[in-house]
């Protein structure tokens, strides 16, 4: 496969952001940053597991973010300042490269609205503890090659897609936004993402 570098889609994601696919009426935007890091060879996502104690979202696999704050200027603004809350960076260490659509939660009032970032060469994530218990680092190639195992579950409107990591699964609206992004990948690559494995098990449930 082609070996894709953040160059190679950085002029896909700074497209127009399309619209969103499912309907955000009643929703609130919230903001995530989908970090992106190129690391021995590999473009790497980096995705966040929960802690135990958390009120909301507890053990969750996610992307860094969170509401909106009444001193953010705007949701980009939010997005940066969680991440960099969250990973323990220092705001120069992310460069945006452009939004995915906005995806709303099913369990929530609230829709997140994905902006794909760069991590700078040799930065080192310090994680925050209460907030984060894992930082999962994993080659966006993988997924095109069976190292991450694919399911779905066929809601018959809607196939709500589940990727799964040895922390834990990702799924809901968090996994929507990465399946934009591997959608993205292969336009780069020239490859097609292999189908999900369909199942009935549901992990939110």
């Amino acid at each position: 496969m082609k070996r894709v570098s953040i160059a190679d889609l950085e002029p896909l994601l700074a497209r127009p952001a399309r619209p969103a696919r499912f309907s955000m009426a009643g929703k609130e935007l919230a903001a995530v940053c989908v970090p992106l890091h190129e690391a021995e060879g590999d473009l790497q996502v980096w995705l966040i597991k929960r802690p135990d104690r958390m009120r909301h979202h507890s053990r969750e696999i996610a992307f860094p973010g969170g509401k909106r704050d009444h001193a953010d200027a705007d949701l980009w603004a939010t997005a940066l300042r969680e991440a960099c809350e969250e990973l323990g960076l220092d705001h120069s260490a992310l460069r945006r490269l452009g939004a995915l659509r906005p995806v709303p939660t099913a369990t929530s009032r609230f829709a997140i609205q994905p902006y794909v970032v760069e991590v700078a060469g040799g930065t080192v994530p310090r994680p925050e503890a209460r907030e984060v218990a894992a930082l999962i680092r994993t080659p966006l190639a993988g997924f095109f090659e069976g190292a991450v195992p694919y399911r779905a579950v066929d809601f018959k409107t809607w196939v709500s897609p589940i990727f799964v990591f040895p922390e834990g699964a990702l799924y809901g609206a968090s996994a929507h936004v990465l399946q934009e992004l591997l959608e993205v990948y292969a336009e780069a690559s020239g490859r097609e993402l292999p189908g999900p494995v369909l199942t009935t098990e549901i992990p939110w449930a």
